[in-house]
């Protein structure tokens, strides 16, 4: 069974939701989920998406054949 919410309350409505780090690394290197989406509660939080952002970015330039590198340097 599942409830209707109005269209106006589905885009103010914020959820807290605990998942684990993997997942938060599968969810942001699928492009899924974005760090700029999420919002930190604590310090413990904050270490875990920094590292899994990092994460998510070094694999992605990795397998896209990438390298930040030489886009960075003249």
């Amino acid at each position: 069974m599942t409830t209707q919410l109005p269209s106006s309350a589905k885009t103010n409505i914020k959820v807290q939701v605990e998942f684990s780090s993997n997942i938060l690394k599968e969810l942001l290197k699928s492009g899924l989920l974005h760090g700029d989406d999420c919002k930190c509660l604590n310090a413990s939080a904050k270490q875990v998406l920094w590292q899994a952002l990092l994460t998510a970015s070094t694999n992605s330039d990795i397998s896209n054949g990438t390298n930040r590198e030489s886009q960075l340097c003249a």
